[in-house]
């Protein structure tokens, strides 16, 4: 009984020693915590010391993630160079190593965080789209081991894609964990994005480009500044780890003679058809592999031992292949096989993103670019050796080309290819050849890059806005009455004006012989027969007087499309229609706004909106238009508001406009709120209203 009683004494101190140690470290958090918050309250100074923070910490993960690549190919293939170590492999581990490492990879991603899959940097776009920038913490611990495992194993991918998602996803955390406003939140995914490409590429300047240009889309001082910092000490970190040196070293190269212009001319213009080539091979690839009704980890061994039976006669397409892009940078590389790699490249990273790889496009990109500008060099230079430089400096330009052709990024391309080689003297090569190939790859992509496509075939149009691709994701299906007023086309007035006297429907319908939709009919128009029904002959029907120029839709058909078409026709509802032209319902436009208010607050893009705008003061307004004819606007409460309820002042029946949010200023902060039916409206709230352009006009004008 003694022994137990000092048993549980003894645990009693244990326990409270525990806890002292644990309240002193978490006061320390809070200490730390609070200075950091602190600091917040200063804008500006925040956002440096964090993109500072951002670019170290991005900086460290990209040569954390170069030396985990390391460490899994130097226990799969030994030490060496890759190219090497799998000419003089044994056929079984060829095959084996590529195909057992595709299947881990597939089933990893999969199990944990299917957003890790592919070459990322279409996520980063999606999450700057739709999600206001939110990425999740886990993405950057499964990122960066699946695509090490996934490069390491001989996958056909490069290391970029993948940085730029871990630094992405890093910048994320950071504005996640001090709470930052949407658009801050991108700007900090920016930081990562651009200091991952900077420190893996020893290259500052195209790395904040890259991040402005295709991540952000954003090339505003509030945006570059601190990408710019973020991107500087990402390379210092790269640069003291790594040294300063480019990641290529090619002979250097001139302009021989104005006239060898023309042929870098026709290199942009074969880079671009070959860029379009690739994209399509990619998604075509992808499309097969999906359509495989088997375990993704089972694809990932067939595709990885087909990757396999490729290396046995062309192990260079196997991983990033920067040896291979030196070689042929040095014009050390003959036309066939330079042609051959080209291709081979092409269907080895279309098969190992198909199967389920994690990986980036980025660096087969330049691969592909510089066999491919090697090829068409060497034959250059037989046909006018006078008046061509080597075919290394077609092989360098070529790889901006293609970059070009790919992202339609060609500032981008032109940075990043001159500050990996440090070689000014073919700048003008390399700016006409990457506009040229750009034009032509967008032109036979309809627009789409290599990473719009893929948000594309997901229905996300990142060019559309935030809130377009949130009403989008709300089908005409789940909003579709099915049950609506019809009638025959046949039909006389009479009996259509007894028809209408009973219905509350704002449209009727008329249909054919057959069934199928012939017109419409509203409620307002028929209001002009009305008064003088009676000398309108009675051999008059519904087909003499329905409207057949009516605009239809179907259950496929994108949300704001129909709204954009009710705007144009001053309808309240749409038909809808199947592949047969007959009727299966109706979309009203009061259900559409409905479920457009829910969604937007449910995806924070309210909020997002509402950051973006200023303070605004008394009598004055700020109004933006988030979807075609429909404004969104932050006003402050007219006094007619004041001490009413929302149920009370029927806002949306009286005004033609929904209250969004409502922002009201508590014990020293401004606090945000979702309205509900009851809440009465103080003197002092601001409104954020959605409606149509002249409704939310028309309420920004009431004091």
């Amino acid at each position: 009984m003694v022994v137990s009683d000092q048993h549980s004494t003894l645990k009693t101190k244990q326990i409270g020693l525990l806890r002292k140690r644990l309240n002193r470290r978490r006061a320390r958090y809070v200490w730390l915590q609070n200075i950091l918050f602190k600091i917040k309250s200063f804008d500006q100074m925040f956002v440096i010391i964090m993109a500072l923070l951002i670019g170290v910490f991005a900086g460290g993960l990209s040569a954390g993630f170069r030396m985990l690549i390391d460490l899994f190919r130097h226990g799969l293939w030994g030490q060496g160079a890759l190219v090497d170590l799998v000419r003089e492999a044994p056929l079984y581990q060829k095959i084996a190593v590529p195909a057992l490492g595709g299947a881990a990879v597939a089933w990893f991603v999969s199990r944990f965080a299917p957003e890790a899959k592919g070459h990322g940097v279409p996520e980063v776009m999606n999450a700057v789209a739709t999600q206001n920038g939110f990425i999740r913490m886990r993405v950057v611990v499964i990122k960066a081991l699946a695509s090490a495992m996934s490069i390491a194993s001989g996958a056909s991918v490069g290391r970029e894609g993948p940085i730029v998602q871990v630094g992405s996803a890093f910048g994320s955390t950071v504005g996640q964990i001090f709470q930052v406003s949407a658009r801050r939140m991108k700007t900090f995914l920016g930081c990562g994005a651009a200091a991952g490409i900077a420190a893996t590429f020893n290259a500052p300047i195209a790395g904040a480009i890259f991040a402005s240009e295709v991540i952000l889309g954003d090339f505003s001082a509030a945006a570059i500044g601190p990408i710019i910092i973020a991107s500087v000490f990402g390379t210092v970190v790269s640069r003291a780890i790594y040294g300063d040196f480019p990641a290529f070293v090619p002979p250097t190269y001139t302009l021989n003679a104005p006239v060898e212009i023309i042929f870098y001319i026709v290199l942009g213009l074969v880079t671009g058809v070959i860029g379009w080539l690739f994209v399509r091979s990619l998604y075509k690839t992808e499309d097969v592999f999906d359509g495989w009704k088997i375990h993704v980890a089972v694809k990932g061994l067939v595709g990885g031992a087909i990757l396999g039976l490729v290396a046995v006669f062309l192990p260079q397409v196997l991983g990033v292949g920067y040896e291979t892009m030196d070689t042929v940078l040095n014009g050390n590389m003959g036309l066939m096989l330079a042609l051959g790699l080209a291709l081979a490249k092409i269907f080895a990273t279309s098969l190992s993103l198909g199967f389920g790889a994690s990986g980036g496009i980025f660096a087969p990109s330049l691969f592909i670019g510089s066999m491919l500008g090697g090829a068409l060099g060497v034959i250059f230079h037989v046909l006018f050796p006078e008046s061509t430089a080597g075919s290394g400096a077609y092989a360098l330009v070529g790889m901006a080309a293609m970059v070009a052709a790919t992202t339609h990024a060609p500032v981008t391309a032109v940075l990043i290819i001159f500050e990996l080689t440090a070689e000014y003297s073919v700048i003008l090569p390399l700016m006409v050849s990457s506009i040229i190939a750009m034009v032509i790859s967008s032109r036979l992509l309809n627009g789409s890059n290599i990473y719009t496509m893929k948000l594309e075939r997901r229905g996300i149009n990142i060019h559309a806005g935030t809130d377009i691709n949130v009403l989008d994701k709300i089908k005409i299906s789940t909003l579709k009455k099915k049950i609506v007023d019809t009638v025959d086309e046949s039909i006389s007035l009479q009996g259509l004006l007894e028809k209408m006297s009973v219905s509350t429907a704002a449209n009727i319908y008329v249909k054919d012989e057959a069934g199928r939709l012939a017109g419409i009919i509203t409620q307002s128009a028929m209001r002009r027969y009305l008064n003088h029904h009676e000398d309108i002959p009675s051999t008059v029907s519904a087909r003499d007087i329905m409207n057949t120029s009516i605009e239809v839709i179907t259950d496929q058909t994108p949300l704001h499309e129909a709204l954009r078409k009710m705007n144009e026709m001053d309808l309240e509802a749409l038909p809808t229609i199947d592949e047969d032209h007959k009727l299966t319902g109706e979309v009203e436009r009061s259900a559409i706004v409905n479920q457009y208010q829910e969604a937007l607050i449910k995806t924070d893009s309210a909020k997002a909106v509402k950051a973006s705008m200023k303070y605004v003061e008394k009598h004055f307004h700020e109004k933006t238009e988030v979807i075609p004819g429909f404004y969104m606007a932050r006003i402050n409460a007219p006094s007619v508001f004041v001490n009413q309820t929302l149920s009370a002042l029927n806002v949306r029946a009286k005004y033609g406009v929904d209250v969004l949010l409502v922002r009201r200023h508590h014990q020293g902060h401004d606090k945000d709120m979702i309205p509900s039916a009851s809440m009465k409206i103080l003197r002092t709230d601001q409104l954020l209203v959605f409606g149509e352009q002249k409704m939310v006009e028309a309420i920004c004008n009431i004091l």
